[in-house]
């Protein structure tokens, strides 16, 4: 379980990495998926995916934390 959850913490800091540093492909790929066309993606909706991202990252991070403890004690 220990090994699980660091794992997870991983893929966590994994996809808030793609949203923050990739935000304007990740939008993309959403619209492409969603509605079958792409748009340039508007201020407010880079700014809200790097929110996303920085928010995944803290709780991956949470996360690892929590495992690496248990891991240890």
């Amino acid at each position: 379980m220990k090994v699980l959850l660091l794992m997870i913490s991983l893929v966590f800091i994994f996809i808030g990495y793609r949203f923050l540093f990739q935000s304007k492909k990740i939008i993309q790929g959403i619209q492409k998926y969603r509605y079958k066309m792409t748009a340039e993606p508007r201020k407010q909706e880079l700014v809200m995916a790097k929110i996303m991202g920085i928010l995944l990252i803290i709780v991956g991070l949470y996360y690892g934390l929590i495992s690496v403890l248990a891991l240890i004690v």
